[in-house]
């Protein structure tokens, strides 16, 4: 806090110093201290027992372990720019130049980012348990290049925690090899063939893909009035869903289950309508296939219409790629895969990400600076 303050009179010059000021204007000016990289140096002393003739050597203490090299908020500010932000090696190498004056190499960032992966390999552990435990999952695929071939990167999302994985395959297998034994209640994605075949009792299909679906028949031809009527039946169900998770929602538990009686009553009306367009043909086949997958929401108070959240996840991945091309090495893949599991577990958690890098890499050092 810097006082200004008056001293004098600017028009006959008297002494204002001693009176109190009738109002203090305050402002306030946001700015960054000098951020500075810090070395510690041990010194570990050796000793020869002169009655025994062994030797000994202290022990160093824990976070300064003779094969670190970088502290962990160093390592983290590294990770939080590589997987978080897509910058390349290149253009961290000149970020810490210019903003901290720090000088490391292409390979030492390389170094930190493959310790990194193998401490997030435990933690995106434990966050694929608790996700193929949950009953309710979200799931979504897209493509990935890993040393010049096509891979995919899959995601599986619950309420509190997400997994990431990318492996070469997009079929069905890559789900039962997560799940195991596990089964889910309820299982939210897209209509492809593979997520059809998750190990689950119920399924959701992702209600914004079908409404996308229904408006591109509208938009060719808006006198269709099939389409037009199943899209609204779509957001009236979505809009019923809503108002009854609302907290002051004044809708009756009674009236909320009449209107999921009508509501599918008059899609099943709907789905038995003689068509004559291709288009709308090829949609009511589809949702006569998963008539028992559309509805599904209303049913589960949890269970969310679309798949949004599962796209959200996984569009950091589809910007990686286009950034930086893909990854050059399998350990690569999987330490972004595992790194992204912790990073987006921890942001819908609501905890920092940067905090959660940090906690990763180990014990602080910065405390050794004043002990």
């Amino acid at each position: 806090m810097i006082p200004i303050g008056v001293n004098q009179c600017e028009s006959c010059h008297h002494d204002l110093s001693g009176i109190e000021p009738s109002k203090v204007i305050r402002r306030q000016i946001t700015e960054l201290s000098r951020i500075e990289p810090v070395v510690l140096e041990t010194r570990q002393a050796e000793k020869v027992c002169p009655h025994c003739q062994p030797l000994n050597r202290s022990a160093l203490p824990e976070g300064l372990e003779a094969d670190r090299y970088f502290g962990p908020r160093l390592e983290a500010s590294i990770v939080f720019l590589k997987h978080q932000n897509h910058f390349s090696y290149e253009r961290i190498v000149l970020t810490l130049r210019e903003l901290f004056g720090l000088k490391i190499s292409e390979g030492g960032i390389a170094a930190i980012i493959a310790r990194a992966g193998k401490l997030a390999a435990d933690c995106a552990a434990e966050i694929r348990q608790a996700v193929t435990s949950s009953p309710i999952i979200q799931s979504d695929e897209t493509s990935a290049r890993v040393k010049g071939q096509n891979h995919w990167h899959w995601v599986f999302l619950t309420q509190s925690a997400v997994y990431h994985q990318i492996v070469p395959r997009r079929n069905a297998k890559v789900i039962l090899d997560l799940m195991g034994q596990e089964r889910a209640d309820v299982w939210v994605s897209d209509c492809f063939s593979a997520q059809m075949k998750a190990p689950a009792k119920n399924f959701q299909l992702c209600i914004q893909h079908q409404l996308r679906d229904l408006k591109r028949v509208i938009d060719r031809d808006p006198g269709l009035l099939w389409a037009t009527r199943v899209r609204e039946l779509f957001r009236e169900a979505i809009h019923l869903k809503n108002r009854m998770i609302r907290p002051s929602s004044d809708l009756t538990l009674t009236g909320f289950h009449r209107r999921v009686t009508q509501i599918g009553n008059r899609l099943d009306r709907l789905l038995e309508c003689q068509l004559t367009d291709s288009d709308e043909k090829r949609l009511q086949n589809r949702f006569q296939t998963h008539r028992e997958k559309l509805l599904t929401f209303l049913d589960y108070p949890d269970v969310p219409p679309t798949n949004n959240a599962s796209e959200q996840a996984i569009r950091t991945s589809v910007i990686h790629r286009k950034v930086t091309n893909g990854f050059r090495s399998d350990w690569g893949a999987k330490a972004y895969a595992d790194l992204l599991s912790v990073i987006s577990t921890s942001k819908i958690k609501g905890e920092r990400v940067f905090t959660t890098l940090i906690n990763m890499m180990g014990p602080e050092v910065l405390p050794y600076l004043h002990s």
